[in-house]
């Protein structure tokens, strides 16, 4: 159910997201295609008039008609025929022009098309216009016998190398070519038109609406700025975009709007077909989803019920309770084996700990057993030390006593820790004996506070720094040397230092400590008791040296003051 639910919410929100993009993409893009296609529309209709412009003027320029116009020694009839043939040849093969006609101040007409095509002629509103402006005139719509539409385009009729002025040319554009360039744009989707700033109908496909005005109670009002608005007719929502012309236009009297009524549900069709097949992807998906969600779920709760058996009988039955390998295949697989190698485990270490028991209780009767050789070692050198008092022997009962001694507190019962007072003596009794083996060959100083004497440090850390000092300094000197111990309390560490005034040496630590090998019958060295610093107090405790030839070598030894 978790998974089900998590994968419905997920496609939910993906349906949605894409059904919001889609829907916001779909209409800017139309909406982007619907006003290209009016500029492009529109870019043809300036192009149009231009054309009719260059036209007009190209009759302007034209002596040819000037003459045949001032010829009064030609008929009229002959006139006619005469400019008909001039204007066939100035207008060629120019589909868009319906007629041409040339209205003189004196009433003559002159024709492009034969007198027996008709074509509403200029009317005298038409031609009071032109004669009042000094710029072209866009004309009322004019129809032939077959009811076809025509834009006219009116100018004064000047001598273009005079100026005089000898009437009016109005030329008939064909309402058809208007529509052909736009008919298409649109198509399957609605319809367009084009209106005039007095709202008169130009160019529709619905021919009886040409030259009609449309009135501002008509649902289909064009306005007058470029935009759009959604407006119904018979219950159905159309979109009105509206395309003002070019302002450029206005001079030669066309200020035109290009209006396209859309209809919505055409319009956005690819929207809602878009939205079925999500909705049908939806539904697929979901179904997909259903059937993986109960694979899933079995997938996962087969091993882990598998698991839980298993490990309900170990409960019950203890580690020997298992049996038979995890079946292969996903993660839960994998934690079932790793359950088996740690029972596994469990199981070594259970049978590597009753060992150690079992060594650890020979270890402690070994332990025991070996308590007995020191001990018959004490009074072995106990009896020497009688003997040679007996014997009057003083030499020999102080060395042997202070072999005693040393030999009692490096042993110590085994303890790791020992007061510094019982290190200082541990050192006195390896002083004692070093000084009988090189009478008068040195003197030993021992500068130890009393607060620091009780104060617990590892066992045999001091003794090999002397006899270091001993047999690396002192011996190799000539005359009789000295060597001070020194110990100081801080607040959190103890530091001793061991100096002598032998022969010093280049101060190399590292090489110091390399041939720092066992000094004396105990088998500790310089690397021995860092190594055993660190271990016990930490990498940032040890030795520390400094050794000048000639002068001697100073050991200083830096331990924590709680162990």
């Amino acid at each position: 159910m978790v998974l089900l639910i998590g994968f419905t919410i997920h496609l939910s929100v993906v349906l949605f997201v894409f059904n919001l993009f889609s829907d916001i993409y779909l209409k800017k893009s139309i909406n982007n295609h619907i006003a290209q296609t009016q500029r492009e529309v529109g870019l043809g209709i300036e192009l149009m008039v231009y054309d009719i412009q260059m036209l007009s003027l190209r009759f302007l320029v034209n002596s040819d008609i000037y003459k045949i116009i001032g010829n009064d020694a030609i008929a009229n009839s002959i006139k006619k025929e005469q400019i008909r043939d001039v204007m066939k040849q100035m207008i060629a093969q120019n589909e868009m022009v319906g007629d041409v006609v040339i209205v003189t101040t004196k009433g003559e007409t002159y024709r492009y098309q034969p007198d027996n095509v008709l074509i509403e002629q200029p009317d005298s509103l038409l031609l009071h216009r032109i004669a009042e402006s000094s710029k072209p005139v866009v004309g009322p719509i004019k129809r032939d016998a077959n009811h076809n539409a025509y834009v006219t385009f009116g100018q004064k009729f000047r001598n273009f190398n005079t100026g005089q002025n000898l009437g009016a040319i109005i030329v008939y554009i064909k309402e058809s070519t208007l529509l052909h360039l736009y008919q298409s744009s649109f198509e399957g989707l609605g319809y367009s038109f084009l209106v005039s700033d007095q709202n008169v109908v130009i160019s529709h496909p619905d021919q009886s609406r040409i030259g009609s005005t449309v009135s501002q109670t008509d649902v289909i009002y064009p306005d007058r700025e470029a935009g759009y608005r959604t407006v119904k007719v018979d219950n159905h929502s159309y979109f009105m975009i509206t395309y003002p012309l070019n302002k450029k236009l206005e001079i030669f009297d066309v200020n035109w709007r290009f209006v396209s009524v859309l209809s919505s549900r055409q319009l956005f069709i690819a929207i809602d077909e878009g939205n079925r097949y999500a909705l049908l992807f939806a539904g697929l998906t979901f179904l997909f989803l259903l059937i993986l969600s109960y694979y899933l779920a079995k997938k996962i709760t087969n091993p882990v019920t598998r698991l839980k058996t298993k490990l309900n009988l170990l409960g019950k039955t203890g580690l020997k309770g298992l049996s038979g390998p995890p079946v292969k295949g996903d993660e839960i697989s994998e934690l079932e084996r790793s359950y088996y190698r740690m029972v596994e485990r469990i199981n070594q270490l259970l049978e590597e700990n009753n060992e150690e028991k079992e060594k650890q209780r020979k270890m402690e009767l070994t332990a025991l057993q070996s308590q007995i050789n020191p001990h018959f070692l004490y009074n072995t050198l106990d009896a020497i030390v009688w003997i040679a008092r007996l014997k009057k022997q003083p030499e020999i009962e102080r060395l042997i006593s202070s072999l005693a001694t040393f030999f009692r507190i490096s042993l110590h019962k085994g303890d790791k820790f020992i007061p510094v007072e019982e290190e200082i003596r541990l050192v006195q009794s390896f002083v004692t004996v070093e000084q009988m083996r090189f009478p008068d060959k040195f003197e030993i100083e021992y500068e130890i506070p009393e607060a620091l004497r009780k104060i617990r440090l590892l066992k045999l850390i001091l003794q090999p720094l002397v006899e270091n000092a001993i047999k690396h300094g002192i011996s190799e000197k000539r005359g009789k040397g000295h060597i001070h111990v020194k110990g100081e309390l801080t607040e959190e560490e103890i530091i001793f230092s061991v100096s002598d005034d032998g022969v010093g040496f280049q101060h190399d630590r590292e090489t110091l400590l390399q041939k720092s090998q066992v000094l004396f019958q105990s088998g500790y060295g310089l690397r021995n008791v860092e190594e055993r610093i660190k271990l016990e107090y930490g990498p940032n405790y040890g030795l520390t040296i400094q050794s000048e030839i000639g002068k001697g070598t100073t050991v200083y030894l830096r331990i924590n003051k709680k162990p």
